[in-house]
């Protein structure tokens, strides 16, 4: 296999870091020919607005990062997850459950005694 054939594979945060790293490069080629004092005067400008950027950009990327992270997580561990995912359904649902019995059973034993008495009346 030639070396111009091999194909990389990258995650979500190397890609971002990739592109992250090609903008400074244009950034660096861009300003290289500028003078000291237009640089200077760039930078004041754009320096705050650089870092409202990343704080406004800061939340979306954590929670994208963190829904990532989280779906390749129950990807890999998708049986123990299901497990726990119906055990906590079953703990939500067995007060339920029980408030049906309760209700139920005055039915079921109303139900049972008339049963029990038509067949002893029939005999």
């Amino acid at each position: 296999m030639s070396t111009y054939a091999k194909t990389l594979t990258m995650n979500t945060p190397e890609l971002a870091l990739a592109n992250l790293e090609a903008v400074t490069e244009k950034f660096n080629a861009a300003t290289e020919n500028l003078t000291a004092a237009t640089k200077t005067v760039l930078m004041a400008a754009g320096a705050p607005l650089l870092g409202l950027a990343f704080v406004l950009a800061l939340p979306l990327i954590s929670v994208a990062l963190t829904a990532y992270y989280t779906a390749k997580w129950i990807a890999a561990r998708w049986a123990g997850v299901a497990r726990h995912v119906k055990n906590v359904a079953l703990f939500f649902a067995a007060p339920f459950v029980g408030l049906a019995y309760i209700l139920a059973f005055p039915f079921v034993g109303v139900g049972m005694l008339c049963y029990l008495g038509v067949k002893a009346a029939r005999k």
